[in-house]
């Protein structure tokens, strides 16, 4: 050997030396994606999972997977799980080496070939992506649980078929994202053979089982098969015509504004008892909360679109999410912005008479401003470094704010072009991946406009412009203090005057001055904290209930609201304007907003002197409500509202004879939901009822979900202050939390408005557990989490907590940090 080709070697030597010694970040890091997008491809996985009846037997599993591999290096597979739940890795039955290292699998590349390469993996599943329950489980691997669940490439831009073979109970059901070619009964168990998939991102992959009824509905030439468990005959029968419809009307809508036929061959619908987001769109088995969806038969209009719009919803996902992908998760928000997007579209056509422009206002522009304006918020589009964090990505700013700004976009550009460049976009990228950049220059080719701009300040951006009509013109104040500027047109009200007048923002001062103005942003076009001069105040005072639109009534309660945030109204003065104009309010939507306004100002923004003194006046207005024979409102809303914030011993005597059916009326039917709403109510505010309420409801409920969340929950209503510090303690403990719903409802009642002083000691551990929320949780849980257990108080005491767990905490996840901030603004507001 020549010394030439001895210090070749040594070179090659020492880079693989280095390549296996590098260190593998735990979850999935940007730059291993990165990586492996370009090595790996053309992914299957054939897959097949025993499902034992009882929770307390391991899931075991085996996986097949297939790939094409071009790479040099070692080969990562993500597994989060424990070493010895890796049984065996073979190939062409030939074990094959690895090292088990921080959640992977790495395979030296000497044990793989260029190009077609098949792995067969014997595993025990992972249990915290299995949601099991008593009689059923489901699978919800989005954002990267699916390697919490299996061996994978779980990142989203590596799409893969999947082939799926379950073994279940004998007695249970099951659905995925295939359709079922073959199912056969043995004594005490189903095997079932779902069809192989078209290319889905891991997070999309999907399986339930367990005791479920189906129903198939074929409508429009599409079957629809529906998987509940409601038991309730009436909402059953009611619910379930209505779901297979709305779900044949938004594919039918999708395939006419797309040009493009459903991308997937079926699609079923799983109603989930007590599941933890609206819905979630899985191709073939589309999840939903079952409460959503199943509607007694004398639901509101409220209601009746919420469900409509979720529906919509999940189903233009299969569009915008399952058949073009983001790249990474920092994109997260591009798909769930379409699917709100084309939701709204949907509902304009299926509730030709509703007034859509004020259903989309009270959607999105309150609960957007709900963390935009906090110290917490964030813009749109956020950087992802690693997979393990997507879950912090979501919240209000993409659900709300995102919507908003696609609407803003549609406007710049016109709806003709946008739709163009979304047809343009879903065929170029077709069971592939692309991000919020590859939309935009596409769309700025196609439409000839320059979006940087507006991307800069809408997308890129945080925050929202605080807007203020005063005498030298209509200022727009950055409360970052960086100056900036929201371009936007509003449209104001003026006193006497028919016409609005139209304002063009543009600046941080637009000089105007007009003494006739009433009503800023009257037509709801602008986004931002529009706060009530005092001449706003005082012609709201006294002709709120005189505006004509329900959107000029629905703006005005919202400035109101903004107005108590920012002290320009007191907490009880717009108390007494709700008490005031509701009385006489038809519109169910504004009533429905309104009293969530009423209730958050009762709650939070008065003291306990205000509250006592105002206590008779609001059970009067509250029980004239309920007594009023009104039929064109709903009593319902109202009905919630004072069972949640009601004191006196009276209104408790009236809810207790609700409970025993001494009080009953047409237009208020009570479900076992509301019922089992009034026995933890009555028990909290008196004690001594607590058995009594435990024995009525155990008695009564015959749901098994409901009664099994009830049993779960109770303990932490419980008068004696040590169990309740043994349901907290409980709570500390992951497995405890396995139920995501039940342990932030939990958590909720300990820090009740009414056991708030007591409950302040639990503060600190609950900021301490977020992290180990966030780990070990689902999307939606650490906002939950903090929002169950800090939005019940409001001492110096709590916020003094909350900001010394900040400062002594300085390197803390930024994701979360914010969130904590957005959490506790209210005590910000109260105590600086």
């Amino acid at each position: 050997m020549t010394r030439f080709s001895f210090l070749i070697l040594s070179c090659i030597l020492l880079a693989s030396c280095g390549e296996q010694n590098k260190e593998i970040e735990r979850g999935v890091s940007r730059e291993l994606a990165r990586e492996r997008k370009t090595t790996v491809g053309g992914v299957r996985y054939d897959l097949y999972f025993s499902i034992p009846e009882t929770r307390e037997e391991a899931v075991t599993a085996e996986s097949r997977i297939t790939f094409e591999y071009t790479g040099n290096s070692s080969l990562v597979i993500d597994f989060k799980a424990r070493k010895e739940q890796l049984l065996t890795l073979t190939s062409e039955g030939k074990r094959v080496p690895y090292t088990f290292k921080n959640e992977h699998i790495v395979i030296h590349p000497k044990y793989l070939k260029q190009g077609r390469n098949v792995l067969d993996i014997k595993f025990i599943a992972g249990e915290n992506a299995l949601n099991r329950r008593e009689e059923y489980l489901y699978t919800l691997l989005v954002p990267d649980r699916c390697r919490s669940l299996m061996p994978c490439f779980d990142q989203p831009d590596i799409k893969g078929r999947f082939k799926l073979i379950l073994k279940v109970p004998s007695t249970w059901k099951a659905v995925a994202n295939g359709e079922i070619i073959r199912e056969e009964s043995f004594h005490d168990y189903t095997l079932y053979e779902f069809e192989e998939t078209k290319p889905l991102s891991t997070y999309l992959f999907a399986f339930t089982t367990g005791k479920f009824e189906r129903a198939d509905q074929y409508i429009g030439g599409r079957w629809v098969g529906i998987y509940y468990r409601e038991r309730d005959t009436a909402t059953v029968n009611a619910s379930i015509p209505v779901i297979a419809n709305e779900v044949r009307y938004s594919l039918f809508w999708m395939e006419r504004y797309t040009g493009i036929a459903y991308p997937f061959r079926t699609y079923n619908v799983v109603a989930i008892p007590d599941f933890q987001f609206g819905g979630m769109e899985h191709p073939g088995a589309t999840y939903f909360n079952a409460s959503r969806l199943f509607l007694s038969p004398d639901a509101d209009e409220v209601a009746r679109m919420r469900r409509s719009e979720l529906i919509a919803h999940e189903t233009a996902h299969m569009w915008f999410g399952d058949f073009v992908t983001m790249k990474w998760f920092d994109d997260v928000w591009l798909k769930e912005v379409f699917a709100g997007f084309m939701a709204d579209k949907i509902l304009t056509d299926l509730y030709p008479r509703a007034d859509h422009q004020m259903n989309f206002f009270m959607n999105h522009h309150e609960p957007a401003l709900r963390t935009d304006r906090t110290r917490g918020t964030h813009p749109i589009a956020r950087p992802l470094d690693n997979l393990k964090d997507a879950g912090t990505l979501y919240g209000d700013i993409i659900y709300h704010k995102a919507p908003i700004v696609m609407r803003m976009l549609e406007q710049e550009i016109s709806p003709y072009e946008l739709q163009r460049g979304l047809c343009l976009y879903l065929r170029r990228w077709s069971y592939s991946n692309a991000d919020w950049n590859d939309l935009v220059h596409l769309l700025q080719n196609s439409s000839g406009r320059d979006l940087q701009a507006w991307n800069t300040i809408w997308v890129m951006e945080k925050g929202a412009p605080v807007i203020e009509f005063l005498d030298e013109g209509v200022i727009m104040r950055d409360e970052w203090g960086k100056g900036r500027v929201w371009p936007q047109r509003v449209y104001a009200m003026r006193l006497g005057i028919p016409n609005f007048l139209s304002i063009d923002l543009v600046d941080t001062l637009t000089r105007f001055r007009d003494q006739s103005l009433v009503l800023p942003n009257c037509h709801a076009t602008g986004y931002g904290v529009f706060l009530p001069n005092e001449n706003t105040i005082h012609f709201l005072n006294d002709n709120i209930g005189r505006l004509q639109n329900p959107l000029h009534r629905a703006v005005a309660w919202q400035e109101l609201y903004e107005g108590v945030l920012y002290n320009k109204l007191k907490g009880e003065s717009f108390i007494r304007l709700c008490m005031k104009y509701l009385s006489t309010e038809s519109n169910n939507f504004v009533i429905q907003k309104t009293l969530s306004f009423m209730v958050t100002a009762h709650n939070t923004y008065i003291d306990e002197g205000a509250r006592q003194l105002l206590r008779d006046e609001l059970d009067r207005f509250f029980m004239t409500m309920l007594f009023k024979n009104r039929k064109e409102i709903h009593k319902k809303p109202f009905f919630r509202a004072l069972l949640a914030i009601y004191s006196s011993r009276d209104v408790g005597n009236y809810f207790l004879k609700v409970l025993r059916g001494q009080y009953r009326r047409e237009d208020l039917v009570l479900q076992d939901e509301d019922r089992v709403a009034i026995a933890c109510n009555l028990a909290l505010r008196d004690p001594s009822l607590h058995e009594q309420m435990k024995r009525y409801i155990t008695r009564t409920v015959k749901s098994k979900d409901l009664l099994d969340r009830f049993l779960y929950v109770y303990p932490a209503i419980s008068g004696d202050k040590q169990a309740r510090d043994s349901v907290f303690n409980a709570l500390m403990l992951v497995e405890n939390r396995a139920n995501e719903v039940w342990a932030a409802d939990a958590l909720r009642w300990l820090n009740h408005p009414r056991r708030k002083s007591e409950a302040e000691e639990y503060i600190p551990a609950i900021l301490s557990k977020l992290q180990e929320i966030q780990e070990t949780g689902d999307i939606f849980f650490p906002v939950n989490w903090l929002d169950a257990g800090l939005s019940g108080h409001t001492s110096k005491y709590a916020y003094t907590v909350t900001r010394n767990f900040l400062d002594k905490n300085p390197n803390y996840p930024e994701n979360l940090r914010l969130k904590i901030l957005a959490a506790t603004d209210h005590l910000r507001r109260l105590h600086e």
